[in-house]
This record gives structure tokens, sequence and C-alpha cells, in this order.
């Protein structure tokens, strides 16, 4: 099993968060629309197969094609196993997205088959989680979540 530990700094999401802190009691709530939102903007990554920065993942090469049920070539696709394996685990004051499934990091960030001798070839990244910074797009859904539920109490 592998890990993808990804922790977002982002100023302005602490900020909100601390102000909804300050207005409820509960954070529960408002971490697991949060979480949903996060899985939902992974899971759009692999619909439309870029990165969460918008960047086209790498094309799948002739070999992968041809040893795929179907001949499908559309990448991170051939059984749904990784898209659909993202959870959302919510607590008081957290939220955790991630994934079981032990080709995720290899996935995500890649792998040089002299690395990894049981690989075909050399496999190139195909981010779906973000790593340092939070898209902006992915930033101001939260926004929009922490604001909803501000406006509740």
């Amino acid at each position: 099993m592998s890990d993808i530990t990804v922790q977002i700094e982002n100023a302005e999401l602490h900020a909100r968060l601390q102000q909804l802190g300050n207005s409820v009691t509960n954070l529960q709530p408002a971490m697991r629309s949060i979480g949903q939102s996060l899985k939902s903007n992974i899971r759009l990554c692999f619909v439309d197969t870029k990165s969460p920065d918008g960047i086209n993942w790498k094309a799948l090469s002739p070999a992968t094609i041809a040893n795929r049920r179907g001949g499908s070539s559309v990448p991170l696709s051939d059984t749904g196993v990784l898209k659909n394996s993202f959870t959302v685990q919510a607590a008081a004051q957290s939220v955790v997205v991630g994934t079981n499934a032990p080709q995720a990091a290899m996935m995500n960030f890649g792998g040089k088959k002299a690395q990894f001798p049981h690989l075909w070839g050399d496999i190139p990244a195909r981010p779906f989680m973000p790593v340092g910074a939070l898209p902006d797009a992915w930033a101001e859904d939260i926004v929009d979540i922490i604001e909803q539920h501000l406006s509740q109490h």
C-alpha cells in the first residue's frame, strides 16, 4: 500500500476556516462538504484527463493500449478502480481525502522502470492530487463552502 499525503497551505483558506471555527461549534459538516468538493475535483481530473492545474496527462503508449481491456486509450481508466477508490473522512478540525489503491502514488507521481523492474516501461506522472499550492478553482470551491456554512450560522 502506498500513501500520498498532501497538506494544503493557503492563508486565505486558513483565515476563513478560523472565522468559521469562531462562528460554529461543530466544524465536521463543513469539513465533510470540503472533502466532498476535493473528491469531486479529483474525479474531474480523471474525466478530463488533466492535472489539478489543467495540464493534459501524457497519452498512453501503444504497448499499454494493446494490453488494456477493449484497447482503451484513456489514461487511468482501464478498470476505474483508482478513480472510484477515493474516500472522505471528516473530523471536527480536519478532513482527509484519500485512497487505499496501491497504484495511486505511482500514477500521480510517475515511476521509472530502472527503479521498479516489474513495470513494462517508465510511467509518466498523471497528477490527480494537488501537491503544493491548491489550484485556484479548488480553493474558490472551498471558500464558497465556508461562506455557505457561515451564512447558516
